[in-house]
């Protein structure tokens, strides 16, 4: 559900009259803010990557979340900035949260100094009193993802452009690689099984919880018309689980590489919600996790689309063949923990409920 002007409350309206030329984005916005998206990329060092929205913005964000939201900031008319937030509910430490995702935080290249400055302050200003919006749950804890050498990022976020604090809380690495049928093999659309569907949510039903930030089955369902179940059994029952994502309609990918003068423009299919059944032996576990990945990027080959997308952390590493290592795009990021001083006040996190001192796994909707 998209969170505009009309839906918003007195507190956000307030919030947006205190600022010259930014707005909260209507459903008029799908097209136009989808154009600005398209022309804009994250410099990465030799990787330059980039996300075609098609001709609505919000379809990706309607897949993320259960409720969004789009700052606009505009000068001489046009679109000249944007930053989005995604909510749903997630477990942190075994208890439900409103967990809000920062995204698509943009600027148009040519805008002045004093409309960047007064978007970063309007959007920073706008996290720290989410807290006291009704319309946006009351939301109080915000992770957001950055290239870790995706310096303009960085740059904009900094403490003195953009006033809010960051902790970094896992690093990844993400792996795009060439996704080529089979011979001879013709390429579908995901979709969920019917008679496979009730199994899998079961499994998921007793797996999910135990990460920070952890999936939700409301999220499951969501995903249900974009994606494709891998399962592996022993005995007749799951014991490992996988979704297979494509974002065709939603997102396409465009990368360029410098450093070997080569260029991608693909939809993709990425892999979420990798769980193994919690009463396995570790030694098991890990050999269950391997071969439900080999399993998974054997089946992604049958959906349309170019590459596949996983990203690893130290814990969920991913064994690529020669040939994968040859054709990879892979970059490093890190998902931060975005907070500010008033949170000190919430009594979740003065508990220490919203404070992790270390995340060792974390999933996500969306890569």
């Amino acid at each position: 559900m998209l969170i505009h002007a009309a839906t918003a409350s007195a507190k956000m309206r307030d919030l947006t009259n205190r600022f010259t030329g930014v707005r909260l984005a209507t459903p008029d916005d799908a097209q136009a803010l989808a154009r600005f998206i398209n022309d804009t990329s994250m410099n990465n060092g030799k990787l330059r990557i980039g996300f075609n929205r098609g001709d609505d913005y919000f379809a990706l964000l309607r897949l993320q979340g259960e409720k969004f939201s789009a700052l606009v900031c505009e000068q001489d008319g046009q679109i000249a900035g944007v930053g989005a937030l995604t909510l749903r509910q997630a477990s942190v430490r075994g208890r439900k949260v409103t967990l809000g995702y920062l995204q698509d935080l943009r600027m148009a290249s040519n805008v002045t100094h004093r409309t960047r400055q007064n978007f970063y302050q309007f959007f920073s200003e706008f996290v720290r009193l989410c807290p006291q919006f009704e319309e946006f749950d009351n939301c109080s804890l915000f992770i957001t993802a950055i290239l870790d050498d995706n310096r303009a990022a960085k740059a904009a976020l900094s403490r003195t452009a953009f006033p809010l604090e960051y902790t970094r809380l896992s690093q990844y690495t993400a792996h795009i690689w060439p996704k080529i049928p089979a011979l001879g093999r013709l390429t579908g659309t995901a979709r969920m099984k019917d008679s496979q569907e009730d199994e899998v949510s079961a499994f998921y039903a007793q797996e999910l919880g135990r990460r920070a930030f952890d999936l939700t089955t409301d999220d499951l369902a969501r995903l249900t018309k974009h994606s494709t179940s891998v399962v592996l059994k022993d005995a007749g029952a799951i014991v490992a689980a996988c979704l297979l994502v494509q974002t065709d309609q939603e997102r396409v990918l465009q990368a360029e590489h410098t450093g070997i003068n080569f260029k991608l423009n693909a939809a993709g299919t990425f892999i979420t919600a990798l769980r193994v059944a919690k009463g396995l032996a570790p030694e098991r576990a890990a050999i269950a996790k391997q071969q439900l990945l080999a399993r998974a990027l054997s089946e992604s080959r049958k959906l349309n689309g170019l590459f596949t997308g996983y990203i690893e952390t130290a814990n969920d590493p991913l064994r690529m063949s020669q040939l994968q290592h040859l054709g990879s795009y892979k970059t490093q990021g890190s998902l931060y923990r975005v907070y500010h001083p008033e949170h000190s006040a919430i009594p979740e996190f003065s508990a220490g409920f919203l404070r992790p001192s270390h995340v060792a796994q974390f999933d996500w909707i969306s890569s």
